[in-house]
């Protein structure tokens, strides 16, 4: 199965078991704060979104007044996208295109943005070999001086190892501490593999872009793996956001967190 067929499989259930979920709802929002600086930065920015999924963070920045783009290697992601703008009152909507990773300097050559974002760990799913290509790819279609917003996978993520250790499963609780690709099972009979990059690693693959911040997404705002149990514990979940909002301004949470995000820059000539 290619990996369009394999987004496809997920994209009619993705927003009941995320985007709407609490956990996915609330590390959106976590994610929403660490990149509403770099959006208020300045008006009306050319933007892409990559792995762009059902289009949540897309009708946001176009609701921001920013000009988006909003691409996904997966058609029936894309129309589930299409589906929701249709229904939703934006000034000015976001375009929706089908278009992988490895097409995407063929598809906007000679387009540049004021930034690129991609959200939700969408370039775990590229293996570091890729990731050099793909790398070089993003930032011919960055303008100088712009930047490249991206959330990934947390390697060192607290949560799976506390939980997992707790239930005996050292072998789990460990396993994105590999530098190895990992079968992860998104739904019976898919899996997709993924590679859980160090923020070290990370940074050296989309040099010479520089790092400018790091922020943890979901350092006490659990795995969505937790949803059913969150959902019949409320009151322990809104503790949760709540220490969220007091532990997630310290970098050095990062790569314990669920998700990081981090912010590139590209030099301005």
């Amino acid at each position: 199965m290619n990996k369009a067929a394999t987004f496809n499989v997920l994209a009619g259930t993705y927003d009941a078991a995320f985007t709407e979920s609490l956990i996915g709802h609330a590390q959106r929002r976590v994610s929403q704060k660490w990149l509403q600086p770099l959006l208020a930065s300045k008006p009306a920015m050319q933007l892409l979104e990559i792995n762009c999924g059902t289009g949540a963070d897309a009708c946001w920045m176009a609701s921001l007044s920013h000009s988006v783009i909003a691409t996904d290697g997966s058609p029936a992601m894309i129309d589930k996208a299409q589906q929701k703008t249709a229904v939703i009152n934006l000034f000015a909507k976001p375009t929706f295109q089908t278009c992988s990773f490895d097409a995407l300097q063929a598809t906007f050559q000679n387009q540049q943005f004021d930034a690129i974002i991609s959200n939700f760990a969408g370039l775990n799913c590229v293996s570091p070999a890729d990731m050099k290509k793909l790398s070089v790819q993003l930032q011919s279609l960055i303008r100088p001086g712009g930047y490249l917003a991206v959330v990934l996978f947390g390697k060192y993520c607290f949560w799976d190892s506390f939980y997992y250790l707790l239930k005996g499963q050292p072998r789990q609780a460990f396993r994105r501490w590999t530098n190895k690709e990992v079968l992860v099972q998104l739904s019976p009979g898919v899996q997709q593999p993924v590679y859980y990059y160090s923020i070290k690693a990370f940074k050296r693959l989309l040099s010479p872009m520089q790092l400018i911040e790091k922020k943890p997404v979901g350092v006490s705002i659990p795995p969505s793996w937790l949803e059913a149990y969150m959902q019949q514990h409320p009151r322990l979940f809104h503790s949760l956001v709540q220490w969220e909002e007091k532990l997630a301004g310290a970098s050095l949470f990062t790569s314990l967190a669920d998700h990081a995000f981090l912010l590139f820059k590209k030099e301005a000539k």
